[in-house]
């Protein structure tokens, strides 16, 4: 198989942010928080994104990984997962300073982005143990390698992890992605519901919430809530 799965570098940001737009532009909800944001501004905020990301690795348990396409050295795939992590008083108050210099780009639709990420961190932080547990926080596959196994490479580099440590893994579940988390021994515990008429969009979208128990095979289904 010509791909080859290595350790995301900061050199990579560039292409990491091209695939991240082709990936989420369709997404019910992601893609309408910065749809009226002007091309250009949005790519340079998604290049900062990214450019933190790496930056503050020390601060999230960041763990991320490319695939490469060895033929024509495309970044065809990307994930970003946030392993186990534990911070001293010094680097909590450096986190929240992070955090609260967020900013977002003219044009941002912020009572969306405020709406749905208050309860995505919100369950975040009731489902998952940051010292314990897994999250696969971003997986991006360029749309012209999607359905070629390359998501499933990116999962799997995580949950050998989860599962040498005998922990759970989180992740939130677009529609389009649903099926192969499932696939993985991931169920459904919760979902968040919006609707997205007030902001652009068509009818209530749903982001499904999962856990997958350690060891979990594939096919271990959806919860009560499917």
């Amino acid at each position: 198989m010509p791909f080859q799965l290595l350790p995301a570098e900061p050199s990579d940001i560039a292409d990491i942010t091209v695939i991240h737009h082709d990936a989420f532009k369709e997404d019910p909800i992601i893609g309408r928080l910065m749809c009226d944001v002007k091309p250009d501004i949005k790519h340079e905020y998604d290049n900062q994104y990214y450019a933190k990301a790496f930056a503050h690795k020390h601060l999230t348990g960041s763990v991320m990984h490319k695939i490469i396409d060895t033929e024509t050295r495309n970044l065809a795939a990307f994930a970003k997962w946030i392993y186990p992590y534990t911070l001293t008083p010094e680097q909590k108050a450096e986190k929240e300073k992070i955090d609260l210099a967020r900013s977002y780009p003219e044009g941002t639709n912020v009572e969306l982005y405020q709406k749905f990420f208050e309860q995505l961190d919100a369950k975040r932080k009731h489902y998952r143990d940051d010292g314990r547990d897994y999250l696969l926080h971003i997986l991006i596959v360029a749309p012209a390698y999607q359905r070629r196994g390359l998501g499933t490479m990116l999962i799997q580099e995580g949950l050998a992890a989860a599962d040498r440590d005998g922990a759970k893994a989180y992740v939130e579940a677009s529609p389009k992605g649903l099926e192969l988390y499932l696939r993985h021994g991931w169920r459904i515990v919760d979902n968040i519901k919006l609707d997205m008429t007030p902001y652009g969009g068509k009818g209530v979208a749903i982001e499904e919430l999962m856990i997958r128990q350690p060891n979990a095979g594939a096919g271990a289904g959806a919860g009560a809530l499917s």
